[in-house]
């Protein structure tokens, strides 16, 4: 993890279900599947069960950080953060899951990540170039 900009950990349903979306197809027949973002340059699509973030994401994010309460937040040192909403990852996708992640996106910023509601990308972005 050394080195990275931002690392998630969670189940294959719930990277699924935030990355990617069902949209009409274009002809009017069925459907298609598209991505929320498709890299951490366009944001980011929710918290998972374990997000590391690297110092981008610690600049993007800034003091709010520290606002987030003290089990839900770890500084690892060399410049990494873990943001952990819940203790397990069979978490995800449950009612009490989507309430954490939503009280952490509230203070870290909603700006900085997918709108699912009105389908919209993050308008908050890393600055994901060298240093």
């Amino acid at each position: 993890m050394l080195g990275s900009h931002l690392v998630q950990t969670c189940l294959g349903e719930d990277l699924e279900h935030k990355q990617r979306r069902r949209i009409p197809a274009p002809d009017g027949v069925g459907s298609v599947r598209t991505s929320t973002v498709r890299d951490p340059s366009e944001g980011l699509a929710g918290l998972y069960w374990r997000n590391f973030f690297g110092p981008p994401f610690i600049r993007l994010f800034g003091d709010r950080l520290l606002s987030l309460p003290p089990d839900t937040v770890q500084q690892l040192g060399d410049g990494l953060v873990l943001v952990q909403p819940y203790a397990l990852p069979t978490q995800a996708m449950t009612p009490e899951g989507d309430a954490a992640e939503e009280r952490l996106i509230t203070v870290l910023g909603p700006e900085c990540f997918y709108d699912f509601q009105h389908h919209r990308k993050p308008t908050r972005l890393p600055d994901l170039s060298p240093p």
